[in-house]
């Protein structure tokens, strides 16, 4: 049966105690050894009798030293033990909360019965678990979430402008930076001038990923795979084009900025059943829609 957590910190709690005891009764010894021990081996007038007093105290301080010394070892192995486990579960929190927003801002939309329901959750655990500057940080990502949805209270979707993409990633920066002090990766946040440079980095990315996708097509790169699909957010038709590229074109025959979050779509809405697997969202956007055109024209 497995040790609760409450067990663990009432083992180690008990430990810290007979530690002490131990260096109490060490200490109470070694002041009596040092105080009377020449009295009482001038009473006893030395000889045998006083060589087996003097070797039963000997041995007296050392097996008190022995038992101090064993219950401070276990002590810091408990204590190793306990900060590997908690270490352990903040890196899984850390990269769920990571993983689940990265996953809302490709979308590009954040969905009342996904995101929403789970990030109350997200930021409890947190607490339970996070240093106080960690959870500030993670509270500023998460209002900034909350005020995207706020501005459109009644839609059980809200899609991310631009502004707010920037933002979140922004504060999400910071909020990374705290982890990297947290985790002991390192004891101070990365260098200010280098972490303003990745944050420009950052965001000159997120202005590139949010521009319409270029025309591919050309006489050596004909489309070789497509079809049409209906969702809720429209009527696509998704094209493969022979040199691997994915466009998808709405119904103004528009190439959409954002093949990898329709697709996801796609697959959610039509039950394609991608979404068991759990590999799925990080397989790129030419296997997606490929995969997608084929379970389409089934």
């Amino acid at each position: 049966m497995k040790e609760t957590k409450e067990n663990k910190m009432s083992k180690l709690n008990e430990t810290k105690r007979k530690g002490i005891n131990t260096l109490i009764a060490l200490v109470v010894i070694a002041i009596a050894v040092y105080i009377g021990f020449t009295p009482l081996y001038k009473v006893i007038g030395g000889g045998v009798p006083g060589a087996v007093i003097g070797s039963s105290f000997g041995a007296i301080f050392v097996i008190i030293l022995t038992m101090y010394l064993l219950n401070k070892q276990t002590e810091i192995e408990q204590e190793s033990k306990r900060g590997e486990k908690v270490f352990e579960e903040k890196m899984k929190i850390y990269w769920d909360i990571f993983e689940s927003i990265q996953s809302m801002l490709e979308d590009g939309k954040i969905s009342k019965e996904d995101e929403m329901q789970k990030l109350p959750f997200v930021m409890l655990k947190l607490i339970a678990i996070g240093n106080d500057t960690v959870i500030a940080a993670f509270q500023k990502v998460y209002d900034s979430i909350n005020h995207v949805f706020n501005e459109k209270p009644l839609e059980d979707e809200v899609i991310f402008s631009e502004e707010a993409r920037i933002e979140i990633m922004d504060l999400l920066g910071e909020f990374s930076n705290e982890c990297r002090v947290d985790l002991g990766v390192s004891d101070e946040k990365v260098q200010a001038k280098l972490f303003q440079a990745t944050k420009a980095s950052i965001k000159t990315s997120g202005r590139l990923l949010s521009t319409k996708n270029a025309d591919v097509e050309e006489p050596d790169n004909p489309v070789t795979d497509q079809a049409k699909v209906s969702i809720s957010g429209g009527e696509y038709e998704i094209k493969r084009y022979k040199k691997g590229h994915i466009r998808i074109f709405d119904s103004n025959n528009e190439i959409c900025s954002s093949s990898k979050a329709i697709l996801r779509d796609v697959n959610r809405e039509h039950d394609l059943g991608f979404l068991e697997d759990p590999h799925f969202k990080h397989k790129n956007t030419r296997w997606i829609g490929l995969e997608i055109i084929k379970k389409l024209n089934q």
